[in-house]
C-alpha cells in the first residue's frame, strides 16, 4: 500500500490546505501586508522623525518577524499543495506569479538588510514596495481562481 502523500496523483483533496495552517498563512501574509504599509505610511506621510522612527522600527520588526512565519509556512505546503498541484497543472498561473512574487519579496528583503549603496538600495526597496503591493494581489487571485476550480 502507498502512502498517499507521496503519490503521484494525490487525491482531489490534498490540493486544499488544513483550516489551522491555512489561518496562519493567511495571519502572517496579512500581517506582512499590513507592517508592509503601515511602514510606507510613516515614511511618506509623517514628517516628524521623531514621531516615525519608533514606529518604523517596530514595524520593520514584526514584518520581518511574519516574513520568517511565511517563509516557515511556505515550505510546509511545497510538497503536499504546491508541487502536486504544480504536476497536476492546477492554477497554474497564478501559483507560479504568487511564487515568483514571494521568491522577489524573498530577495528583495535580504538585499534591503544588507545591501550598501543609494542606488541599489533604492531600486531594492522600489522593488520590495512593487512586489509586496502585487503579491497581495496575486494572493487574491490565486485563492478565487482554486476556489473556482473546485466549485466546478
Amino acid at each position: 500500500m502507498h502512502d498517499r502523500h507521496f503519490l503521484t496523483h494525490p487525491p482531489r483533496q490534498a490540493f486544499r490546505i488544513h483550516r489551522q495552517r491555512r489561518i496562519a498563512l493567511y495571519a502572517a501574509f496579512g500581517l506582512l501586508l499590513l507592517t508592509g504599509a503601515a511602514w510606507l505610511l510613516l515614511r511618506w506621510l509623517v514628517a516628524e522623525p521623531e514621531v516615525q522612527a519608533p514606529w518604523m522600527a517596530w514595524s520593520m520588526k514584526a514584518h520581518g518577524a511574519a516574513a520568517l512565519a511565511a517563509m516557515f509556512l511556505l515550505g510546509s505546503i511545497w510538497s503536499a499543495h504546491i508541487r502536486h498541484a504544480w504536476m497536476r497543472r492546477r492554477n497554474r498561473l497564478a501559483g507560479g506569479l504568487f511564487a515568483a512574487g514571494t521568491a522577489l519579496l524573498v530577495m528583495t528583503g535580504y538585499g534591503l538588510y544588507y545591501f550598501n549603496g543609494e542606488d541599489v538600495r533604492s531600486i531594492t526597496e522600489w522593488l520590495h514596495w512593487t512586489a509586496g503591493v502585487a503579491l497581495g494581489l496575486l494572493f487574491w487571485l490565486h485563492l478565487q481562481l482554486g476556489r473556482r476550480v473546485r466549485r466546478a
